[in-house]
Formats: structure tokens, sequence, C-alpha cells
């Protein structure tokens, strides 16, 4: 079986001193809410959490405060479009933005969301589509 890599991130502002936390409603391949996530890019996971950060939400490496690895895996199997069995491997980073981060994924290369919020953790988790990236959410938090 085929593994691929990659990196999930919990990743949220202080907004009037509350965490308010970045969720993606995705359209493409698949239709629901999630975190950003990607790809390993060249074996460099913080380089990878910048880019899909970047990718995904628009929210650029100078709204970035801090990024801490979780040590918690999010794992998953698919069947890709040849009937391949994939193991996907993403590991699990929180990332605080300032304040002043916005998300826009209108300049995702993929066109893979349509839109994306900052919001209160337990409307983000009511949200979610899998319980893995709500599990993720609450060890970060």
């Amino acid at each position: 079986m085929k593994t691929e890599k990659g990196v999930a991130l919990v990743v949220y502002k202080k907004k009037r001193g509350k965490k308010r936390f970045l969720i993606l409603k995705r359209n493409k391949n698949w239709e629901g809410w999630e975190i950003p996530k990607g790809h390993l890019e060249d074996e460099d996971y913080i380089k990878t959490v910048k880019q899909e950060l970047r990718e995904e939400a628009g929210i650029m490496e100078e709204k970035i405060e801090k990024i801490e690895n979780l040590n918690q895996d999010l794992e998953w199997t698919y069947t890709d479009e040849e009937g391949q069995e994939v193991k996907r491997e993403y590991r699990g980073y929180v990332v605080e933005t300032s304040e002043a981060a916005s998300v826009d994924v209108t300049q995702n290369p993929h066109e893979e969301h349509e839109t994306g919020f900052f919001m209160k953790k337990e409307d983000v988790k009511s949200l979610l589509t899998y319980e893995n990236q709500k599990e993720l959410l609450n060890l970060a938090t």
C-alpha cells in the first residue's frame, strides 16, 4: 500500500482575548467542512504548514505567530482513481496567527474550498465532517 505524508492544521487567532479557529468549506472531490491540510513538500513539515496555510486559506507567513507540533498524526485510507488503496499519515500542528489574519480562499491553486471562517471552537467542532479532525481540534486546545 502506498503511503502519503502531510500536515493537518488547527489554526487559531485571538480576537479580544478569545480563541477563534479556522474552518474551511470544501467543494472539490467531496463537500463538507475541514481544517487546512495537505501533502508534505520536500520532507519539510514546517515549510508545508506555511505553504498549505497560504494556499488553502490565503494566510501569509508574516501573519503566523507560532507553529507547534501536536505529536499526533491523522491516519486514514482511501482508494485512488486507479483502484489502489492509499494510506495517508498527516502530522498535526497547531498554528497561532495574528489577530489581523483573515481567510481568502480565492487564490487556492486547486480550488478546493468555497469559503472559510474563524469561529468559536464549539461551532467548528459541530461543523467538521470527520471525527479525526474533531479529535485533533480537542488536542490543540
